[in-house]
């Protein structure tokens, strides 16, 4: 063979390694932005302070969706603020920033008797800590009630002519937000 075809194959075959290692360490930098996976997510519902802090359960998946479980589902009967119940939330969330997303979620109201009254509506924004284990941020409430009976009247909360009350409770600014990564637990030897 000739000198000519020899660097040919040598070129070629550095290209093909370059091309194959390279997708790894782009992948690699991106880690600092990783939200997907489980969080247990506290809402500081009045006093930054003392709080109280009302968790939930969330889940960020890779596609841009968000699931998750409030605490006040159920009702509270002991929060003023809160004599309602939530259906599980469902959200969309996109990358914003290098460590940072923005949120929004949707989710049904009910009253104490279990009748829709309406709809409530988060916006976020939530930055990740150094440790990417942690996040905090802040978190807008909307509501959007519905007519006098019920689901049969209650307005698209995706139409947007439609004008959302910021929730009465809700300090200036926002509900402040903390959050911690769910970690695997070791099984008992």
């Amino acid at each position: 063979m000739t000198n000519r075809v020899w660097r040919f194959l040598v070129v070629a075959a550095v290209v093909c390694a370059v091309v194959l290692l390279l997708p790894a360490p782009l992948q690699a930098q991106d880690t600092d932005n990783q939200f997907t996976g489980s969080w247990i997510h506290y809402l500081n519902a009045t006093n930054l302070e003392t709080g109280p802090f009302l968790p939930a359960l969330l889940t960020y998946h890779a596609d841009g969706t968000m699931n998750a479980s409030s605490s006040l589902m159920f009702g509270s009967p002991s929060l003023p603020l809160a004599p309602v119940r939530y259906s599980p939330i469902h959200a969309v969330w996109e990358k914003i920033g290098y460590k940072s997303i923005a949120v929004t979620s949707y989710f049904i109201a009910f009253d104490p008797d279990g009748r829709m009254h309406g709809y409530q509506r988060n916006r976020a924004v939530f930055e990740l800590g150094a440790d990417r284990d942690t996040y905090a941020g802040m978190l807008f409430l909307d509501e959007l009630h519905c007519g006098a009976i019920g689901v049969f009247s209650c307005p698209d909360p995706l139409d947007p002519s439609l004008e959302w009350t910021p929730n009465p409770n809700m300090p200036p600014g926002g509900y402040q937000v903390t959050a911690r990564r769910f970690k695997v637990i070791p099984y008992p030897e």
